[in-house]
């Protein structure tokens, strides 16, 4: 049973309620109508109070409150619909009804709501019971009708979704490997979505879900069956099928990140050139906004990946065309803004516009055809313009979309600045990444609401000032990154806690207080160490690096067993990652080696193990300078130097 019943009261009650006794006046302008919610609740308490016997069907209480829970499903009322949902799916569940398939449809549905207002809630441990149950009702209907075993492979894969957000990746890796041998029973030629399509969305799933676990090789064999069915349909049809291309886009980038995983560079990078050479051929000219954006996200998440495989010069390269994409879409999507403004001014743009036809004076003017390119629509005509003129709302709510392109664009250029400046940074070329840091800021700014992307420009202008040794100015960019992320991180720290705990990583190195830098690397540290229980294969890496500035602070301290501790356990666990992706993680196993070595230096007494942590570490540098001098050679002459303090 449920621990309550919703009322009239509670929604009475409600903060986000009016101050009045009667709901029926009201219609809240971001929340659920209150008169319909009203009457409901009304046909909701007349029904209890009747036998079910005397109910219009057996589950007529149920219908009411699956329509009230609609109604409430607005953020801050999700708590109410959730009352609604339980109460209406005790209904479903009770003893004696006949199973219909209306009537299991309705239990679905009211099933796969619940979940959805559970999600929104954060209740996930509440949501696999849900979820599990919402599967076995999809069985039953698929007895009738087999394309009802798409709404149980969904609810299963949206169960082993949650099972990876709550860090139970042993029970997700189980019920997406009973998911895969399922399907594989399936028939062929069931109706609703292809076998196929499910085969390869179980594979994907169940890939991620041995990456989460370590079993590396093992995801790289589920990835590759999944890419390849894809593949399969994508060379098999004769006309591009744009769900097609986009899963084996998608395939192509989780098999490329598989081999990485595994240090299987070569076949990464094939996988790289071959998603993008599928979005430049999907490009319809220059006048695919949608087409040319999407190449530009292809570009910046490829940069990602070819630095991760040691791959950056490529990886800058790479950057730099996305960059260039996504500077023209956004000049472009202003321009369309200031077209827009000139073409339908406001009042005072109006006085101030003189000879300039605007409005239904572009018809008789021959400008009809200027309207059309900025809507992308042929079949305008004078009514749509005159309607845009006559009415302010309607011209409003234009301005509303084109501002809304404008800031989409703008921030998409933010993102792929910030990453242009981390692989340039990369490249030890910091003046340059300094001017892209500094330009993603600048673009930041001029949004209100980019707070996410203001604090991530702002953390890597922190560590390119850093080292250009203006040390002010970057401690005062990495605070203010603290202090727009912490709000964001109460608020949704699933979202933003592993971005604090970067931009804490980031003002603990450059904090000048020795307090200030402690306390920053103290939360970094917990904030890191609860997400690496939760995803340990996804954290290392950071939890590896935060370690190894950890323990630089202690050791400045004079706190030298906590230093060599965190030094030592930093150590370790690039050792275990660079074994396994030495591209992407011998760069931190040399710093953290040369930290160590420098830690037990300024301990004393263990002579010989300072210099034979700084001895791994030069040998590291000198292999990385081979391959990519101007990123490692200033790194290397550092190493050399302590080694000789050393000797």
């Amino acid at each position: 049973m449920v621990e309550d019943h919703i009322s009239s009261e509670m929604l009475l009650q409600h903060p986000g309620s009016p101050n009045s006794r009667d709901l029926r006046r009201y219609v809240l302008p971001d929340g659920p109508d209150l008169r319909y919610a009203q009457v409901l609740m009304e046909k909701i308490e007349a029904l209890r109070g009747q036998p079910r016997e005397a109910w219009p069907s057996p589950y007529a209480l149920a219908e009411q409150l699956g329509c009230l829970g609609a109604e409430l499903e607005h953020p801050d009322w999700y708590a109410l619909a959730r009352l609604a949902y339980l109460e209406a799916i005790d209904v479903y569940r009770a003893d004696g009804i006949e199973a219909t398939d209306d009537f299991l449809n309705d239990y679905r549905r009211t099933l796969g709501s619940l979940s959805s207002v559970l999600e929104e809630l954060r209740r996930y441990e509440e949501v696999l019971p849900i979820k599990q149950e919402e599967q076995a009702v999809s069985l039953r209907l698929a007895v009738a009708d087999a394309s009802d075993l798409d709404l149980a492979n969904d609810a299963r894969t949206r169960s082993i979704g949650i099972l990876a957000r709550l860090g139970r990746h042993g029970e997700a890796l189980d019920s997406a490997a009973e998911a895969v041998r399922d399907i594989r029973q399936q028939p062929d030629n069931k109706p609703g979505r292809p076998q196929g399509y499910e085969l390869a969305y179980a594979l994907a799933l169940y890939a991620d879900c041995l990456t989460s676990v370590g079993r590396f090789d093992e995801a790289v064999d589920a990835a590759t069956e999944a890419e390849s069915i894809w593949r399969r349909y994508n060379d098999a049809s004769d006309e591009p099928d744009w769900l097609i291309t986009s899963r084996l886009d998608e395939a192509l980038g989780r098999l490329g990140g598989a081999f990485a995983e595994v240090g299987r560079y070569e076949e990464a990078h094939a996988a790289f050139v071959e998603r993008v050479e599928m979005c430049r051929r999907s490009v319809d000219g220059d006048d695919d906004f949608f087409g040319l954006r999407n190449l530009a996200i292809t570009l910046n998440n490829g940069a990602i990946a070819l630095r991760r495989t040691g791959r950056h010069r490529e990886a800058v390269a790479a950057a730099e065309e996305a960059v260039r994409l996504d500077r023209a879409l956004a000049a472009r999507a202003l321009d369309r803004q200031q077209r827009f403004e000139r073409l339908f001014p406001d009042e005072v743009e109006f006085l101030n516009a003189g000879d300039q036809p605007m409005g239904t004076e572009l018809f008789e003017d021959g400008g009809l055809s200027e309207v059309n390119d900025l809507f992308d629509d042929d079949e305008l005509d004078e009514e749509f313009i005159e309607t845009i003129q006559c009415d302010d709302q309607i011209r409003d709510d234009h301005l509303t979309d084109f501002r809304a392109k404008v800031r989409e664009a703008e921030l998409s250029l933010c993102v792929t600045l910030y990453n242009l400046a981390f692989d340039l940074h990369d490249l030890n070329r910091v003046e340059e990444a300094l001017a892209a840091d500094s330009e993603a800021v600048e673009i930041a700014r001029r949004h209100h609401d980019a707070a996410p992307q203001l604090a991530l420009a702002l953390n890597n202008t922190s560590c390119v000032l850093a080292d250009l040794n203006r040390q002010e100015e970057a401690v005062e960019a990495a605070r203010e990154a603290v202090t727009l992320l912490t709000p964001l991180a109460a608020a949704d720290p699933e979202k933003h806690e592993p971005t604090l705990a970067l931009a804490l990583h980031t003002l603990c190195v450059s904090a000048p207080d020795r307090e200030e830098a402690l306390s920053a690397s103290l939360q970094c540290l917990a904030i890191y160490r609860r997400l690496y229980r939760l995803h340990p294969h996804r954290l290392a890496g950071d939890i590896a690096h935060a370690l190894t500035d950890h323990g630089l602070i202690r050791s400045r301290r004079g706190e030298h067993a906590e230093a060599l501790a965190a030094t030592a356990e930093s150590v370790e666990m690039y050792r275990r990652l660079a074994a396994r992706h030495p591209a992407r993680y011998r760069g931190g196993h040399a710093s953290a080696l040369l930290n160590l070595a420098e830690v037990h230096s300024a301990a004393g007494g263990a002579h010989a193990e300072a210099r034979a942590a700084a001895e791994e570490a030069v040998a590291l540098y000198e292999s990385l300078a081979v391959d990519l001098p101007e990123a490692h050679e200033h790194r290397l002459a550092h190493a050399r130097s302590v080694l000789r303090r050393l000797t």
